[in-house]
């Protein structure tokens, strides 16, 4: 395998709206051949394309063509989560955004997000080293969606976006209408890039709304979700590691509990922080040294390890292998 893989939490929701519209989620899954992945070996990662190639057979199979922006608009602000001790030292829009998008390039290998200020607005590019998703209507909708998403939760809806421009064309007028009303702002199509544009004034605005969303937003899916307590640590571990937060302290914030509350509540569950963190380093050390499109430095890192080495002791104690070795036999 040769393409970059994205954390199985970005298809949060997915099934609930495929059930509304009377599909059956495990066909769709196994159409695009992700049922061994997600049903018997439980991934916290799946391949980007793979992730693409589902929405557009929801899309084709439900006639549901806005079913990427609808899945964009659902989910909450957990993927986030890691972020909000750095956010809170930002000062403004774009340091937030900056932090954002260099978390995101991490998190999503070969996903590209630029931003290049003018002098009344700001230009954000989206590009992914895919070129087979890249013309895909699904992937445009879920990245544009999710930019807005990010957006508002900084900005609320009382700055809107200038503009989208979409690369992939469009000739039917009602869904270009339907386009602008979700937008809130002009659409075009056929364009040179997948990018939008925002007035620059945004930039210098204070972020303290931000954090503060964010922050409800995770209390908000923590009560909510009907997930345990190990399997939501285990989801925010996932998304910290990239980032290099992988200490039980960073986790407990990240998840608005202190030190003491995540040990408990984790004892209660008879387990521990240490355990879940090596449940998922190896979990996910399995699927990336399938996967050739990450060198051995790569996946250390991913992991939020700052050698090789470490993760190669890391990774014979759990195994009794080295990586290389198992990288070798593939």
């Amino acid at each position: 395998m040769n393409t970059p893989y994205i954390n199985t939490s970005f298809l949060s929701g997915f099934s609930a709206l495929v059930l509304a519209k009377g599909g059956s989620p495990s066909k769709l899954y196994e159409s695009v051949g992700l049922d061994k992945e997600i049903f018997i070996e439980e991934s916290l990662l799946i391949p980007f394309d793979k992730f693409i190639y589902l929405l557009e057979a929801a899309a084709n199979q439900l006639d549901f063509p806005d079913i990427a922006m609808q899945l964009a608009r659902q989910q909450d602000m957990m993927i986030l989560a890691p972020l909000g001790s750095l956010l809170n030292h930002c000062n403004n829009v774009f340091e937030a955004l900056e932090v954002i998008i260099k978390y995101l390039k991490i998190l999503v290998s070969g996903y590209r997000v630029d931003i290049q200020v003018h002098q009344e607005y700001l230009t954000i590019t989206f590009d992914v080293e895919l070129p087979h998703i890249q013309e895909s209507v699904q992937y445009q909708d879920y990245a544009m969606a999710s930019a807005v998403a990010i957006l508002q939760g900084m900005l609320g809806k009382s700055h809107p976006i200038r503009a989208c421009y979409f690369l992939r064309s469009e000739q039917n007028h009602k869904r270009i209408s339907e386009y602008s009303r979700y937008y809130g702002c002009p659409v075009a199509f056929n364009c040179r890039t997948l990018s939008m544009t925002v007035d620059s004034a945004v930039l210098h605005k204070d972020i303290g709304k931000l954090v503060s969303q964010i922050n409800a937003r995770i209390n908000n899916a923590l009560s909510s979700y009907n997930e345990s307590i190990i399997d939501q640590v285990t989801k925010v571990i996932s998304f910290s590691l990239a980032n290099g937060s992988s200490n039980i302290n960073d986790i407990a914030t990240a998840m608005n509990y202190s030190q003491r509350t995540l040990q408990r509540k984790l004892s209660e569950h008879n387990t521990s922080y240490r355990a879940l963190l090596d449940s998922v380093r190896f979990n996910m050390a399995n699927q990336y040294l399938k996967n050739t499109y990450y060198r051995l430095t790569d996946i250390a890192a991913l992991l939020g390890y700052n050698n090789l080495s470490s993760f190669s002791r890391s990774y014979h104690r759990w195994s009794g292998v080295y990586p290389t070795e198992v990288r070798k036999r593939i």
